[in-house]
């Protein structure tokens, strides 16, 4: 195989708050799988089937604004809790069949997964979206997966997931802005008072991301916290009114996200087409 042909290897890796056991098996569990393998947020999991033996096949069914979308594949290596391998396909994009091997490492608390998937050589250009995708599936199976006793440290940790992707955004939404600057015509006489406004968005938008971003990060980083005494007498219903406020919130955000998403990526593809 000559250097051209040899695959691009796209490498992910994630920690865990749960055992090896338990993240290993919910790969080869169907109904944890479909709540995390190939998901997409305005798109629902309508398949999930998986034969879990060397040999055995998966297929899982996505459908996205009323279109199936199957990612299929064959078990090449199953060990118990320590590697899975497979090949994987999604004929609607390519003929293509990458190997994809993930490797599960325990560690005194949790467990750290390495996923390693081998693309084309042509297929280069989609290194990127690649890790990005398997990043995403981590995340997603991280927030599912955690041991039955988690810690206060493990609980904040695991909260950081979804600030990091909203700083994501929110830096991309400044991006948008200030790039939005260069199209003005400066001979246009509404184009300073536009200009004015794109500059001031940009600017506070990046300034919210920026430190969105750093204390996503100071959350993920308390996953090792010691676990310090708590006076079970000092739960109020003030704390019971907080956390209700936040998953209320939460569920604004995904009814919100879903139609907001659903209009970004047809303008997305509109874009993608005309460049």
């Amino acid at each position: 195989m000559t250097k051209s042909e040899q695959p691009v290897l796209v490498r992910v890796t994630h920690r865990f708050a749960a055992s090896a056991e338990r993240v290993y098996d919910a790969f080869l569990d169907p109904a944890k799988a479909a709540k995390f393998m190939f998901a997409t947020a305005t798109g629902r999991i309508v398949q999930c089937e998986i034969d879990a033996r060397v040999g055995g096949t998966f297929s899982i069914v996505d459908r996205r604004n009323g279109e199936d979308v199957a990612h299929v594949g064959t078990y090449l290596e199953l060990e118990r809790p320590h590697r899975i391998v497979f090949t994987f396909s999604v004929a609607k994009y390519s003929t293509d069949a990458d190997k994809v091997t993930i490797a599960i490492a325990p560690l005194a608390k949790g467990c750290e997964l390495t996923l390693t998937h081998e693309i084309p050589a042509k297929n280069e250009a989609m290194k990127a979206r690649t890790r990005e995708g398997w990043t995403g599936i981590l995340e997603v199976a991280g927030e599912l997966l955690v041991d039955d006793a988690p810690t206060c440290g493990i609980g904040v940790a695991q909260h950081a997931t979804i600030p990091a992707k909203i700083a994501q955004m929110f830096e991309g939404l400044a991006e948008t802005f200030e790039l939005h600057r260069k199209m003005l015509v400066a001979t246009d006489p509404n184009t300073r008072r536009e200009d004015d406004v794109y500059r001031e968005l940009a600017t506070t938008w990046s300034d919210i991301a920026r430190r969105v971003h750093d204390a996503a990060i100071a959350m993920r980083a308390q996953r090792d916290l010691p676990v310090g005494a708590h006076d079970p007498s000092a739960w109020s219903d003030a704390h019971l009114r907080a956390f209700e406020k936040f998953v209320d919130g939460e569920r604004q955000l995904l009814a919100s996200l879903r139609v907001a998403t659903e209009r970004d990526e047809a303008a997305l593809l509109s874009l993608q087409g005309e460049g």
